[in-house]
This record gives C-alpha cells, structure tokens and sequence, in this order.
C-alpha cells in the first residue's frame, strides 16, 4: 500500500513506524513451505541478481520497507539493489544468529528492527529468548520475535515486556495456522507491533482477496 507519491504507508503504533506492507524474502532461498521451492531455488539461487533485480523494481516502485532472513546471499542482493537504484530500504531482519552480526551483515541498509527467528523463539528457551532481545535493545534497534506456532507460544512469552513486535502467521483461509481466530484474539491482549506472514499462504491464496483481508484486520499493522 503506497500513498499518491509512490511512498510507503507508514503506521505508528506503541511509538514504533512501520510500513503496512513489507516485501518478504523467503521465497528467494526456496523455503520449503513454498510449492515452487524448487523453481524458486532454480530462479533465485542458482541466479545470482535475479533476487536484486526483483528488489530493485518494488524499490523504485516505493516497496522500500523489507522484512530480511539473515542469510548472506539475501543481504548481497539487498547491497546490489541499493546500488542499482540508489535506494536504501529499512529492514526488518529476523535471524537465529547473534544479533550484533545479522546488524553488520546488512549495515548497508537501514536495520530499524531485529526478529528472533521462530527456529529460535518456538523452542521456548525463555532466557534464550530475553538475552536476544536484550542484545538488539542495546544495538539502539527494536526487539522482536517470530513464531510458527502463535497459540502455543504467545501465551507463554506475553509477559516479557522487551518484546516490542510479533510476526505470525495470518491469512483468511488459516493455512499454516489451524486457529487465525484464537490468534488475534492472544495479539489483541499484547502491546505490540503485529506483522503478518504468510498472508499469501505461500502463494496459494488470491492476492486481492489476501490483502484486503490483513489489511482489512485491525489487529494487524
């Protein structure tokens, strides 16, 4: 969603801005869940520029918020579509490593927001989880986690108060989460930012009708 300059439609909440629509990365490293992972592995992977020159069109089109997976390949192609158009994007990187180094893999670009991962977060290692959000609070960037499992995990780490954004899984059809409902209702009891994933159910839903449902929600930022 862009207003009339081509410029990202930015939400505040909790003193926290954000843009309500990110451009995701995981299809570009064929993530699994996609039916075309391997196609996507074949396009993206083994073609190296082809993820930039996708960055660099949603860039120049006023796309420039980018929720990053911390892995090497993404931030190069991140820097080459930087360089292609002169653009810095603000991201949102979510990774299983320590953060200090997901923040100077992309010191290229414009880190506001650093996620645990879910590989991280749904495993439950309360601790664990505290130390990281710790540790992005001290990099001067805004806390947060990722979970593939909402209903589980959301309950038991609602108390912790550094967590200062959430991404979940949401879309209309509650693929990849048996339970939207219960979701929103657990999101509606916490004081966060609250990114949706898989709106698109991986690229099995209607993108019209996926939109207008997340964007429609007025749990969702």
């Amino acid at each position: 969603m862009l207003n009339e300059s081509k410029e990202p439609l930015i939400v505040r909440k909790n003193d926290i801005e954000i843009a309500r629509i990110l451009v995701g990365t995981s299809p570009f490293i064929a993530a699994g869940q996609f039916e075309k992972s391997f196609q996507y592995y074949m396009e993206f992977v083994m073609k190296r520029g082809k993820v930039a020159e996708i960055l660099s069109w949603c860039l120049l089109h006023g796309f420039s918020w980018i929720q990053a997976l911390d892995v090497d390949f993404i931030a190069e192609e991140i820097g080459l579509a930087c360089e292609r158009t002169r653009i810095t994007p603000t991201l949102i990187i979510s990774t299983w490593n320590k953060p200090e180094k997901a923040v100077t893999r992309f010191k290229s670009s414009k880190p506001k927001m650093v996620l645990a991962h879910a590989s991280l977060v749904d495993r439950l290692n309360t601790s664990l989880i505290k130390r990281f959000l710790a540790h992005v609070e001290n990099l001067g960037l805004i806390p947060g986690i990722v979970t593939h499992n909402p209903n589980n995990v959301l309950p038991k780490l609602k108390h912790i108060d550094k967590i200062k954004a959430v991404m979940v899984p949401l879309n209309y059809a509650g693929l990849f989460n048996d339970n939207v409902k219960e979701t929103l209702r657990l999101l509606r009891e916490m004081k966060v930012v609250v990114i949706a994933k898989k709106v698109l159910g991986a690229g099995r839903l209607p993108i019209d009708k996926a939109l207008q449902w997340a964007l429609s929600r007025p749990e969702i930022d």
